[in-house]
């Protein structure tokens, strides 16, 4: 996989999206100097290149009824572990999950309402066949999600 190349005019398009996501790219060309249709083909082509994956609206899980954050670390069967991930992330409530190196094989973060939430997504996982283990972690003072936290 070759990397694309990022000049001056995609990493200000990159920065300036992150900071907000909602600021148009006629002003983005503004603030460059250089033409509306030039920041276009550039976000077209960061777009085409996968750079820019997808855009979306950061809520805060607190004013819609989530009380926690919690980390589910997965022991899994290793020839199983791609298919049990694919299922894992459709779960709703699952805000990311991914294959891990360490004493688990797998991390999953989910927003949770309650106990009774919390125990019905630890289940679910559970019943998943090749699923050998879950522990659980949470946070439950500090519930903070940006979008920042997802670009380097």
């Amino acid at each position: 996989m070759i990397s694309m190349k990022l000049d001056k005019i995609d990493n200000t398009i990159l920065e300036t999206l992150k900071e907000d996501g909602r600021t148009s790219l006629r002003e983005i060309a503004r603030k460059l100097k250089v033409s509306p249709d030039t920041i276009s083909n550039r976000f077209e082509r960061l777009k085409k290149e996968r750079i820019i994956i997808d855009s979306t609206v950061v809520i805060d899980p607190s004013k819609i009824g989530y009380s926690f954050i919690t980390r589910f670390s997965i022991k899994v069967k290793p020839a199983y572990s791609t298919q049990i991930l694919d299922k894992i992330i459709k779960i709703p409530s699952i805000i990311v999950a991914s294959k891990i190196v360490g004493g688990y094989d797998m991390v999953a973060i989910s927003v949770v309402k309650n106990f009774k939430h919390l125990c019905k997504l630890r289940d679910a996982i559970l019943e998943m066949p090749h699923v050998e283990k879950v522990e659980i972690g949470m946070w439950i003072e500090t519930m903070e999600i940006c979008s920042h936290y997802f670009l380097i």
